[in-house]
C-alpha cells in the first residue's frame, strides 16, 4: 500500500493524541474509584484465600486454579471446562494485598472501601496503558504503511477508548485479567514484528527475548494469548511481508514458549478436560435439542458484533434465558453465517493478497472464537467484557471504512463532527453505567430490569434487596414498611428465577433467608431443606441451620408467654430438627415436658444438655423460657447473626 503523503484529518502530534486519548479514558473512568466491589469481585480477591496471603500467597496462586479457593470453600470440585489458570491478575492482587490492604478490618466499610478504590485506581491506570499500547501498536507498526494510516490508528484508538462495552472490564476489578493480557498480547506483537523486520546483521536478540517473555505473560493473563499460535504468523505475513515459510519459521521460538506455558498450567491445574455439569448456569446449552446449541452460538456471534456498533443497554450477565435458544432454522441466525461467512471470506481474499487489513479481520475473529463456546465451553452465554480483545479488530476496520470510503467535500469536517458526537455520547453512557457497578446492589437491581428473564440477574437481585433489607436504620413506620417492600420485592425475584430454573441452589438458600428475616421459621426451613437436597455440602448451610433453630426458639418463646405450651413444645421440637446441637433449645424443651409432666422426656433432653455443655466448655445457656416457675424472659431481641445473601 502507499504511505500516507496527504495531510491527517486529526493534524495532531503523536504526544498530543497520547494525552487526548488518556485524558479521555481518565474521564471517561474517573467515577469508578468511588465504587467497591462487584460480581466476581468477591470469589477472585476479597474470598480468595492466596491474595489475603499477600506476597506469601503467590506460590498458591501460581500452582492453583483461578477459582481454586472458592471452589475450596463451596465444597466443590471443578466446575468449568479446562479449568481458568490466569494466575498473573491475581498475582496482583495479591501484592496490593501487601502494599496497602493488610490492615484492612473486613468488619469496618470504611477499611473495605478504601481498598476498593484504590484497586479502582489500578484498574483506571491499567486502561490507560491499554489505550496508549493500542495506539503505539497501531500508530508505529500495522498501520504504519497504510494510506491514511496516521488518522485510522488515532480514530480507532479513540473508539476503543470511549467504547462503552468496556465498562464492565474498567469498573470490575477482577477484569484487570482482560487488560493485563490485551496489554500483554500487543506488547507480544510489537517485540515480535521489531524482531522480523529487522536485517539479518541487525537483529537483537533482546527483541526476541521480550517478545517470548510477553508472550509467556500474556499466557498466564489470559487463555486468548492461544491465538498467537495462529496469528503471529499472519502478523508476519501481511505487516512484515515474508513469504509464507519465513512466516511459520519465524512463529517457531513462540511455540517453545507456548510448550513451557502448557507444562506450567498441566504442572499446576493438570490436564483441560470438559467437565460434565447439570447446573445451567455452568452449562448454559444444557437444554439446547437438536441444532439449537450451534444455531444459539453462531447468534451470540452476532449479538457481539450488534453491540459492538449499538452498545445499549449495557448488562453484567447474559445467563439462561435472557438469550432464549435458536435453532439453525432460525432467520437470524441465518443472517449471522452470512454476515460472517462475508467476513471470513474477506478475511482470506485479504490474505491471499498478503493486504494488512486481514490481520485485524483475523484478530476480531480469533478472539471472538476463543470466547463463541464453539471451541470450548466457557461456562457463560455471552459477556460484554469478553468483546474486549476483538474490540480492538473491530474499531481498526471501522476506522479503516471510514478514511477509505469514497470523498466527497466536506468529508473531514463530517468525519470530526460524527467523531465528537460519538464521543460525547459514549462519555454520557459510560459516565452513567459506572455508578451502576459501585457494588452488587446497585449492579444488580439495576440489571435485572435490563436482563429480565436471566436467572442469574433474578436470583441476584433477589439476594440484593435481601441486602436492602439489611442496610435500613429506621426503626419507625416508615423503615418497617420499606422493610416489607424490599422483602417482598425479593421473593419475587427469587420466585422468579426458581421458576426458570428449578434447580438454582442459591435462589433456595436465599428464599430461606427471606423468610427467616420475616419471622416464619416453617418456610425457611421448607427452602433451606431443598437447597440441602440439591446441594447437600454447601457450607451456608452450617450457619442457617443454627439460625433457624433461634428463630423456632423465638417463636417457642412466644407462645410460653402465652400460655400455650404445647405448642411451644412443637416449635422447639422444629427447632432441634433444624439444629440439634442447641443447648438451649434441649434445655427447653425439657422444660416444656417438665411442665406437661413428662418425666421422662425431660430427663431425657437435660441430659442432652448436660452432654451438649460438656462437649462445648465455652458454652452456657443463654436462653431460659423458666420452665418450673413458668415466667419466660421478656422483650428478648430477635437474633442478632446478620445473614448476607449468596452472590
Amino acid at each position: 500500500m502507499e504511505i500516507e503523503t496527504e495531510k491527517p484529518v486529526f493534524n495532531f502530534s503523536f504526544q498530543v493524541k497520547c494525552i487526548i486519548l488518556l485524558a479521555l479514558g481518565l474521564i471517561f473512568y474517573a467515577d469508578s474509584i468511588n465504587n467497591e466491589y462487584a460480581l466476581d469481585d468477591g470469589i477472585v480477591i476479597t474470598q480468595n484465600e492466596f491474595v489475603q496471603q499477600g506476597f506469601g500467597g503467590i506460590g498458591g496462586i501460581m500452582t492453583h486454579d483461578a477459582y481454586y479457593s472458592y471452589y475450596h470453600q463451596m465444597n466443590a470440585n471443578q466446575m468449568l471446562a479446562g479449568g481458568r489458570y490466569r494466575p498473573l491478575s491475581i498475582v496482583v492482587f495479591a501484592m496490593e494485598h501487601s502494599l496497602f490492604g493488610e490492615d484492612v478490618d473486613h468488619q469496618k466499610p470504611e477499611d473495605m472501601k478504601r481498598i476498593a478504590s484504590l484497586r479502582h485506581l489500578v484498574s483506571i491506570l491499567a486502561y490507560m496503558a491499554c489505550i496508549f499500547v493500542v495506539f503505539f501498536f497501531l500508530h508505529k507498526y500495522l498501520l504504519s504503511n497504510v494510506q491514511k494510516g496516521e488518522d485510522i490508528a488515532f480514530l480507532a484508538a479513540l473508539l476503543f477508548a470511549i467504547h462503552p462495552m468496556h465498562t464492565e472490564v474498567v469498573s470490575n476489578v477482577k477484569s484487570l485479567d482482560e487488560m493485563m493480557s490485551l496489554i500483554l498480547i500487543l506488547l507480544t506483537f510489537i517485540f515480535a514484528l521489531r524482531y522480523a523486520e529487522a536485517e539479518k546483521n541487525e537483529k537483537k536478540g533482546s527483541d526476541l527475548y521480550l517478545a517470548s517473555l510477553f508472550f509467556l505473560l500474556a499466557l498466564l493473563a489470559k487463555e486468548y494469548a492461544l491465538m498467537l499460535i495462529f496469528l503471529l504468523p499472519l502478523l508476519f505475513y501481511t505487516v512484515a511481508k515474508k513469504d509464507f515459510m519465513q512466516a511459520i519459521s519465524g512463529t517457531l521460538p513462540y511455540i517453545g514458549v507456548f510448550i513451557l506455558y502448557l507444562a506450567i498450567r498441566i504442572k499446576s491445574v493438570g490436564v483441560p478436560h470438559n467437565v460434565p455439569s447439570d447446573e445451567i448456569l455452568n452449562n448454559p446449552y444444557m437444554l439446547a435439542k437438536g441444532t439449537q446449541k450451534l444455531g444459539s452460538e453462531i447468534y451470540v456471534l452476532g449479538k457481539y458484533l450488534f453491540m459492538l456498533f449499538f452498545p445499549y443497554p449495557l448488562s453484567a450477565d447474559y445467563s439462561y434465558n435472557q438469550l432464549p435458544y435458536r435453532s439453525l432454522a432460525n432467520p437470524l441466525v441465518w443472517l449471522c453465517i452470512i454476515i460472517y461467512g462475508g467476513i471470513v471470506y474477506w478475511a482470506f481474499k485479504l490474505l491471499s493478497k498478503q493486504k494488512i487489513l486481514a490481520f485485524p479481520i483475523f484478530f476480531y475473529l480469533a478472539n471472538l472464537f476463543m470466547v463463541s463456546n464453539l471451541l470450548i465451553d466457557i461456562g457463560a452465554t455471552m459477556g460484554e467484557r469478553l468483546s474486549f480483545h476483538s474490540s480492538v479488530g473491530f474499531v481498526v476496520l471501522l476506522s479503516y471504512g471510514v478514511f477509505r470510503s469514497p470523498s466527497f467535500k466536506g468529508k473531514n469536517i463530517l468525519i470530526i463532527g460524527a467523531t465528537a458526537a460519538v464521543v460525547i455520547l459514549c462519555g454520557v453512557e459510560c459516565i452513567i453505567r459506572n455508578p451502576q457497578w459501585k457494588n452488587d446492589v446497585t449492579l444488580f437491581t439495576h440489571d435485572v430490569n435490563t436482563v429480565p428473564n436471566s436467572i442469574m440477574a433474578n436470583g441476584n437481585a433477589g439476594a440484593r434487596y435481601v441486602d436492602m433489607y439489611e442496610q435500613i436504620k429506621d426503626t419507625g413506620k416508615k423503615g418497617n414498611e420499606l422493610r416489607t417492600q424490599y422483602l417482598n420485592k425479593s421473593i419475587q425475584y427469587l420466585s422468579k428465577s426458581i421458576a426458570m430454573h428449578p434447580k438454582y441452589t442459591n435462589s433456595f438458600l436465599n428464599l430461606g433467608i427471606v423468610y427467616y428475616k420475616m419471622h416464619i421459621p416453617d418456610s425457611a426451613k421448607k427452602y433451606w431443606d431443598i437447597a440441602k437436597q440439591l446441594y447437600p455440602d454447601h457450607p451456608s448451610l452450617k450457619k442457617y441451620y443454627p439460625l433457624l433453630g433461634q428463630s423456632y426458639m423465638d417463636e417457642a418463646e412466644m407462645l410460653h408467654q402465652q400460655g400455650k405450651i404445647p405448642l411451644a413444645l412443637a416449635a422447639l421440637k422444629n427447632g432441634l430438627k433444624a439444629d440439634n446441637t442447641n443447648p438451649d433449645l434441649w434445655y427447653n424443651l425439657g422444660g416444656a415436658y417438665f411442665t406437661l409432666n413428662q418425666w421422662d422426656s425431660a430427663r431425657y433432653a437435660w441430659n442432652a444438655t448436660n452432654a451438649l455443655l460438656q462437649s462445648k466448655k465455652d458454652t452456657a445457656l443463654t436462653r431460659r423460657l423458666g420452665p418450673i416457675t413458668m415466667k419466660g424472659l421478656s422483650n428478648l431481641p430477635a437474633p442478632t447473626t446478620t445473614v448476607n445473601g449468596i452472590k
